[in-house]
C-alpha cells in the first residue's frame, strides 16, 4: 500500500523484505529454543552416548580425509580434527555444569549449538567430498565444487570452532553478571 500498488511492490521486491522481516523474530526464537532443548536435554541423552557417538563418526571421517592424502583436501582433517575438540571439551563442560549450574548450561547454550552445527556441517561436507573422490564417476564441475566446498568451509568457517568453544567454557559470566558496581568501581 505505501508503494502504490501490487506490480510495484513486487517489482522492487519490497514484499520480499516485508516478508523476511516477519519471519526473523521467529527464526530467532526457534534457534534459541533449539539450543536450550540440546544443552538440557540432548547432549545428556544415554549418558552422552547419543553424542559421542556423533563425535565418534566425526573423528572417523576426519582419519579418513587425513589418510586419503588428497591435496584437493588441503587443511580440511587438521581443521576439523580442530573442531571435533573443541566440540568435545565444550560438550564436557557442560555436562559438567548441567547439573551443578543449570543457568550457566543455559548461559552457554546458543554458541554451543552454533558450535554442533559447525562441527557437524564441517564432518558431513567432508564426508561428501571423500564420497566424490573415492567415485568411479568422472570428474564433472559438480563433483569438484562438493570437494572445494568442504575444504572452504572447513578452513574459512570452522575455524570458527576453537572461540565458540571456549566462550561456552569461560564466557558464561558476561551474560550472567548483573551487579554494574563491579564494572564501575
Amino acid at each position: 500500500q505505501v508503494h502504490g500498488g501490487m506490480g510495484y511492490v513486487e517489482e522492487t521486491g519490497a514484499a520480499q523484505h516485508l516478508r523476511d522481516a516477519r519471519i526473523a523474530p521467529i527464526y530467532e526464537g526457534t534457534n534459541g529454543i533449539q539450543a536450550i532443548d540440546l544443552v538440557t536435554r540432548k547432549i545428556g541423552q544415554s549418558d552422552g552416548a547419543v553424542v559421542e557417538g556423533l563425535l565418534t563418526e566425526f573423528r572417523d571421517i576426519t582419519e579418513q580425509i587425513a589418510q586419503s592424502n588428497a591435496p584437493s583436501f588441503g587443511h580440511m582433517a587438521a581443521r576439523l580434527a580442530t573442531g571435533i575438540q573443541a566440540l568435545a571439551d565444550a560438550t564436557a563442560h557442560l555436562n559438567k555444569i548441567a547439573d551443578t549450574n543449570p543457568t550457566e548450561a543455559l548461559a552457554s547454550a546458543a554458541p554451543y549449538l552454533r558450535l554442533f552445527s559447525l562441527v557437524a556441517g564441517g564432518a558431513w561436507l567432508a564426508k561428501g567430498a571423500l564420497h566424490v573422490q573415492r567415485s568411479d564417476a568422472p570428474v564433472t564441475e559438480a563433483s569438484v565444487r562438493r570437494v572445494r566446498t568442504a575444504r572452504f568451509f572447513a578452513e574459512h568457517i570452522l575455524t570458527e570452532s576453537r572461540g565458540l568453544s571456549e566462550t561456552v567454557i569461560e564466557g558464561a559470566g558476561s551474560v550472567l553478571e548483573d551487579d554494574l558496581s563491579e564494572m564501575m568501581a
